[in-house]
């Protein structure tokens, strides 16, 4: 089922002819696929595990019962649609009855991540909730987690709740729980870092991080079978692409850390890490990462429940923290 809207999104010239749908992530054909890739290089928040060979890696092998969908939002009137905005959602259980539509929080990266069109964001996200109001889920509101305040998303999910009379309610997100690392016992001797870019050889790589992994005991990858084989899949397709590479920190010809690299330039990721910490080796090329600043989660609801309001040039989701009640 898909709705077509047209909205004009302030700042624009004109008119954005929209469509929106709900599809199972397995329907998805190779044209598809190929527009959500395009999507990725005109996204307002860049994010490695909202492109198409992470979440629909995951969706495969770990959705673990739960009822996925990918909301996309197409613009209609050119020559071929184009795609502008993918919503990977978790939908209730009993479709029969009123509930909640989540940002899928995607496995192996700990983050809800949505792909938004940079100049087309308010348009989307407008679209995507008009279609969940008139979809025959019966939903009631949709759950946003892990929103970095300031960002981009943030801000055109507020302008869109405004303009449109939805109530949108935010909330302190708890930072999420690490493990303690497992203590290791240092060997002696000299240390070296190689760096893995060839995909052929990249899979010994990632097998020398999977067994690293493994000392982690009750949770590690392999401990998982379906979550080893989803890693190893994303490895595989990032490297095919020249999007991955694998640190290998070697002590004595040991190899005793292991870091995990998806993307590559100001968007590489460390998606995971294992082994031996190292004070002082960094295994990046750029000065240490900065610490992710806290999150927040929010709850707009589908259906409108006031007057909407004209909409501001900016809306942040800071300002409605400390107005919510």
């Amino acid at each position: 089922m898909s709705t077509p809207f047209t909205l004009i999104e302030g700042g624009l010239a004109g008119a954005v002819s929209l469509r929106a749908e709900l599809r199972h992530p397995s329907s998805l054909r190779e044209p598809e696929i190929e527009a959500w890739r395009s999507l990725m290089g005109r996204v307002l928040e860049p994010s490695v595990y909202a492109d198409p060979d992470f979440a629909l890696t995951m969706a495969q092998h770990l959705a673990d019962g739960q009822t996925l969908a990918l909301l996309m939002v197409w613009q209609e009137g050119l020559r071929t649609p184009t795609l502008r905005g993918v919503l990977p959602l978790r939908l209730p259980a009993r479709q029969g009855l009123a509930g909640r539509a989540q940002l899928w929080r995607l496995p192996l990266a700990g983050t809800a991540e949505a792909a938004v069109d940079a100049d087309h964001a308010a348009a989307v996200l407008r679209a995507a909730l008009d279609h969940l109001r008139q979809s025959s889920l019966r939903l009631v509101d949709l759950h946003w987690p892990d929103l970095r305040p300031e960002s981009g998303i943030a801000v055109a999910l507020g302008a869109v709740a405004g303009s449109t009379g939805r109530r949108l309610a935010v909330a302190d997100q708890a930072p999420p729980t690490t493990p303690p690392p497992v203590p290791v016992t240092p060997a002696s001797g000299r240390t070296s870092l190689e760096r893995v870019r060839d995909p052929v050889r990249l899979r010994d790589a990632v097998e020398h991080f999977l067994v690293l992994d493994a000392r982690r005991g009750p949770g590690s990858l392999l401990g998982d079978p379906a979550a080893a084989t989803a890693f190893r899949v994303v490895t595989r397709r990032f490297a095919h692409r020249r999007q991955a590479h694998v640190d290998l920190v070697r002590q004595d010809g040991e190899v005793v850390a292991a870091a995990i690299h998806l993307a590559t330039g100001r968007h590489d990721t460390i998606w995971r890490q294992a082994g031996l910490h190292l004070a002082g080796l960094h295994l990046t090329d750029g000065p240490a990462v900065a610490p992710e600043p806290a999150r927040v989660e929010a709850v707009v609801t589908v259906e409108a429940q006031g007057r909407a309001k004209a909409p501001r040039e900016r809306t942040g989701l800071t300002r409605l923290l400390r107005l919510r009640a």
